[in-house]
Formats: C-alpha cells, sequence, structure tokens
C-alpha cells in the first residue's frame, strides 16, 4: 500500500468516526417550526400561551432545535459565544431574580421565565454553528414562507369562508387573524414579514435577467400583505409596516439593482391599490367607535400601570400577580379619589411590556430590558454603514408591538422572530470566542432529554385542550371529558374554572351541599390570585343557595368595589338582589 493510500485511509476513518455536523438538522427543526407547527389549527376559547393550540404544537420542533444546538457543543466540545452572549444571559438573570422575591407567585410565573430561558438557549444554539451565507439566510427565508402561508390564510378567511365555517372564524366582524386569532397579533406578523421581504431582495444577485424562485416569494409579500393590513384596521400593523418599511428605503437603494426596486415598488402600488378596493370593507366592518374604545382603554391601562410602578418602584407588586395588584390597587386609588379611572376588569397584562415587568417586578427586571435593547442597539451601530436603519426597520414591528399590547404571550413564534433577528444583527457585527469543554455528559443528557420532554408535555397539553373543548361544547355536559385530561398542569385556570363550576352546579341542582360548600372553598381562594366578575357572581350564587344572605352581600360589597364599573349591569347585581 503506498503512502498517499495510508493517508487517504487515515483521512476516510478520522471522517468516519467524527460527528457530521448537525446544521442541517438544526435548519430542518426551524423550517418545520415556521412552515408546518406554528399553522396548526385545533379549536380553544382563546387565551395566550399554551392555551392556543398552534403555540403548544411550535413548541415540539423548537425544542429538537435547542437539542441540536446542544448536540453540536458535545460534537465540537467547543462553546462558541459573543459578548452578546454573555450580556443577555446577565438580562436573563435580572428578568428571573424578582420571582425570589417574597411576594412573587412562582408558579403564575414559571412558564414566563421558562420560555425567556428557552429563548436564551435557542440563541446560544444558534451561535455553535457556523452557517454557510445560504445557510444563515434560509432563517429569514423560512419567515417569509411562513408569513405568506398566513397571509394566504387570512385571505381565505376574508373571502372563502362562511357563517357557521369549521375554523369558528366570525364572518360578521370579518377581520382576517390567521393563525392567531388576534388581529393586532397578525398585522404585525405580516408587517414583519414585509420589512423582511424588502431586506431579502436587496441581498439577492443583482444581475439583469438573474431570477430564481426566491424573487417571486419576495416580490408576492407586498401583494399579499398590505391589503390585509388594511382589512385588519390595526394601526399597530400600519404603522409597523410603514415605519419599516421607510427605513428599509436606503437599504434597497443602495445595495439593490435598479430593475429590483422598480419591481419592489411595482409590488408595493399593486397591494396598495389592491387595499384601496378594500378600505370600503373594512370601515363597514370595524366602526370608527370601536376603534375609538380601543384608544380610550390603552390611554386608561396604561398610565395605571405607571402609577403601580411608582408606588413600587424598587419591588414591584410581585411577579406573576399583576392582574390581582392592578384591580385592587385602582380600586382602592378609586375609592381615594372617584375621578380615578376605574381598573379594567380579567386585565392580565398593561398591553406594555416595559411596564408590565416594572409594575410586577420593580426596577430590577426594567434594567433588564433596557440593557438587552441597548446592546442591540450598540451592535446595530457597529454594522457597515448603509445597513442600520435596515437592522432597526427589522425588528421596528414587533418592538412596536410589544410597546403596545403583548405579541409574545399570544404568539411564540413572534418570540423566536426576534431570537433569530437579535442572532442576526451579532452574527454580522460580533466576533466570536471559544471555549473548550469537557464536560459533556449533562450537555447530552439535556439535549436528548429536553425533545422527549417538551415533545410528551405538548402533545399532552393538545390533547387536553382538546378534551376541555369538548367538555364546554357538548351538551348535556359529560363529565368523562373532564375526567381525561391528562395535563391540567397546562390549564390551570381553565380546568379549575370547568371542574369547580360543574361542581356548584350539580351540587345546586340535585342539593347536595356539600359539593356547594367545596366550590365556596375554592372560590374563596382563586379569588384570592384571579379575580374576575364570573368568579364573584357564581360565589354570591353559592353563598345565596346555603342560605347565607350576609356573607353573599359582603361577596357582593366587595365585588361592586373591586369592578365598580360594570357591577351596576351585569349580573351580580342580580345574584345580590336574590341573596337579599
Amino acid at each position: 500500500m503506498t503512502v498517499l493510500q495510508l493517508q487517504g485511509t487515515k483521512l476516510e476513518q478520522k471522517r468516519i468516526s467524527t460527528p457530521l455536523p448537525l446544521v442541517r438538522f438544526f435548519l430542518a427543526s426551524i423550517g418545520v417550526f415556521f412552515i408546518v407547527a406554528m399553522h396548526y389549527f385545533q379549536h380553544n376559547p382563546g387565551g395566550s400561551g399554551l392555551e392556543l393550540s398552534f403555540n403548544a404544537s411550535a413548541w415540539i420542533p423548537f425544542s429538537f432545535a435547542i437539542g441540536c444546538g446542544l448536540l453540536e457543543i458535545c460534537r465540537q466540545k467547543i462553546w462558541r459565544y459573543s459578548r452578546m452572549t454573555i450580556i443577555l444571559f446577565s438580562c436573563c438573570v435580572l428578568l428571573s431574580l424578582p420571582i425570589f422575591y417574597t411576594d412573587a407567585d412562582s408558579f403564575a410565573v414559571l412558564n414566563r421565565l421558562l420560555t425567556l430561558w428557552a429563548g436564551f438557549l435557542f440563541f446560544v444554539s444558534l451561535q455553535q454553528f457556523v452557517f454557510t451565507h445560504n445557510q444563515r439566510q434560509r432563517l429569514l427565508w423560512f419567515i417569509t414562507i411562513a408569513v405568506l402561508i398566513e397571509a394566504a390564510f387570512g385571505w381565505y378567511q376574508f373571502l372563502g369562508l362562511s357563517t357557521h365555517n369549521r375554523f369558528g372564524y366570525d364572518v360578521i366582524a370579518n377581520r382576517p387573524y390567521g393563525i392567531f386569532q388576534q388581529p393586532n397579533v397578525m398585522a404585525s406578523f405580516l408587517a414583519t414579514g414585509l420589512v423582511i421581504a424588502a431586506y431579502l431582495l436587496a441581498r439577492l444577485p443583482r444581475y439583469r435577467g438573474k431570477w430564481a424562485w426566491q424573487h417571486l416569494i419576495v416580490l408576492a409579500v407586498p401583494v399579499m400583505t398590505i391589503p390585509l393590513l388594511v382589512v385588519l384596521n390595526s394601526r399597530t400593523g400600519w404603522l409597523g409596516a410603514g415605519v419599516g418599511s421607510l427605513l428599509m428605503l436606503p437599504y434597497l437603494y443602495h445595495f439593490s439593482a435598479r430593475y429590483q426596486q422598480r419591481m419592489w415598488g411595482l409590488m408595493l402600488l399593486l397591494g396598495i391599490a389592491l387595499a384601496w378596493q378594500f378600505s370600503t370593507v373594512t370601515d363597514s366592518s370595524f366602526s370608527h367607535k370601536a376603534r375609538v374604545t380601543l384608544d380610550s382603554q390603552r390611554t386608561t391601562i396604561m398610565p395605571q400601570a405607571y402609577d403601580m410602578f411608582t408606588a413600587k418602584p424598587l419591588t414591584g407588586y410581585g411577579y406573576g400577580k399583576f392582574e390581582v395588584a392592578y384591580i385592587t390597587q385602582t380600586a382602592l386609588w378609586h375609592q381615594q379619589d372617584p375621578q380615578y379611572p376605574v381598573g379594567v376588569a380579567s386585565l392580565d397584562h398593561p398591553h406594555n411590556e416595559l411596564l408590565y415587568l416594572a409594575a410586577e417586578g420593580g426596577i430590577v427586571p426594567l434594567l433588564g430590558l433596557i440593557i438587552a435593547a441597548l446592546s442591540v442597539l450598540v451592535s446595530i451601530k457597529k454594522a457597515p454603514n448603509g445597513t442600520q436603519l435596515a437592522l432597526v426597520g427589522l425588528f421596528f414591528p414587533i418592538v412596536l408591538h410589544t410597546q403596545l399590547e403583548y405579541p409574545f404571550y399570544h404568539s411564540f413564534a413572534h418570540w423566536i422572530i426576534f431570537i433569530i433577528l437579535i442572532f442576526w444583527v451579532d452574527n454580522l457585527t460580533t466576533k466570536y470566542h471559544r471555549y473548550q469543554t469537557q464536560y459533556i455528559l449533562a450537555l447530552k443528557t439535556s439535549a436528548i432529554a429536553l425533545p422527549i420532554i417538551i415533545t410528551s408535555f405538548m402533545i399532552t397539553t393538545l390533547y387536553s385542550g382538546w378534551l376541555l373543548t369538548k367538555f364546554e361544547t357538548t351538551h348535556p355536559v359529560d363529565i368523562n371529558y373532564l375526567v381525561k385530561v391528562n395535563n391540567p398542569w397546562a390549564w390551570q385556570h381553565r380546568f379549575e374554572w370547568d371542574l369547580h363550576l360543574t361542581q356548584l352546579q350539580v351540587g345546586i341542582a340535585t342539593d347536595k351541599p356539600q359539593l356547594v360548600t367545596d366550590y365556596i372553598l375554592w372560590a374563596n381562594q382563586k379569588a384570592q390570585t384571579w379575580p374576575r366578575p364570573a368568579l364573584y357572581q357564581n360565589l354570591i350564587l353559592a353563598y345565596s343557595h346555603q342560605g347565607n344572605t350576609a356573607q353573599a352581600e359582603q361577596v357582593a360589597t366587595e365585588a361592586q368595589q373591586l369592578f365598580p364599573g360594570i357591577t351596576t349591569s351585569n349580573a351580580i347585581t342580580a345574584t345580590v338582589s336574590a341573596a337579599k
């Protein structure tokens, strides 16, 4: 055997013994996330987080992506990190610290913190791969394709569905929210897709006559999304798309060919022309009066949340306790000053992420958010001239939305897009460091265990949600659906509500005092963390059934203090009268 043959054999053996990079599996997981999992539909009564089926299904490929990233560290025995990694880790610590405060409700905030740290692990996983130019851009292409899928679904909702459709879509209001079930979340998703499409267009080949399927995808985005943004009548979407597109113009001018610029302008005009055709439909389906109502509610909630922060700027009112703290504190301020606006019932977020964390956790988590934002801006500042405004434009629709609502709680896809954009900026502007590691057993175990645990949990979450929906929509009520629920943790409020409300109804219908007493015990405890008008209404009913008029009146008085704006016109008043 010659020397060359021996060398070739050794190289082949080395190639066989060295595991192949996992970048393809990682990108495949991200592709499944954006093209398949996030569009999963299952009937549900609304809500946020895992209560929305598409969020639960999206966690499954997401967990595999994190697993691939951890396994890549094990394969290389090297952890790649940047200064941004350390800063974001520190910010996550600051955002997590208030859970150790004495007033925190750890269980209520656990989902939020797990999602936060899962997002950080995803960012670390992205950093472990040395992407080629095409592979890195594929991350943005996946988002663009997902936007087109949701736009197509939105058009189907707007034009193709009839009354009593299988999706439960309201054809009277006719605001096509896609899979998100909330028009503003759909709007910011479409606006983000619009600015990403413009960004990708400038990065495509500039030679004349060089056309590819990517051009068709990019140029289809404005035609599909702009009319939908008008139909949605979301000023969050309009502002995000408008400002984001303006920020992208210098980038298109400097880095795209003239014919690409002309085609993009033509598609924008076509999208605007189609939007004009649907403007009259929008005016009739979402009245000016409704828009004013939305505005007035925000202008009430946000100052109240700011007042909460200034009242307890150091520690806040306790992580996971915004709803109960908000409704009790505003009720107290309203009693002290009748001119102070009453609190909004069932409000679990002040429609502004900065105010939310500041009211719950005080200055520490607020500093964490500010430091993270400044670090991203500093990284953008380091980007080459002509690209900085475009990078700001990529973030603008989602960042704007976080200051007006809470998109990260409604849509897991928004959170993942946000992390990908941070990685994109960091990857363009930073130098990576390498840390040699030999202790990889824990990482290997985590990389294998995480996808298994998360997938199992999310499958049971979807199954339990299906059972609860069947229970709530089946008449007469079939208690067997509740009995089969195998993941009540993911559905804490809804499962407990269905279980104990049924208990109360059965107790009253069959004259079983013990069932009514059990409901009273649960409701009094639940009201401490989840004060809702319907809960007080049913508690008054339970006391009335027991003949405990004094206690019913006391609960009614408390309800009228907490919800003075609505108790005079809803069923609680009728129940109080019955109790008397």
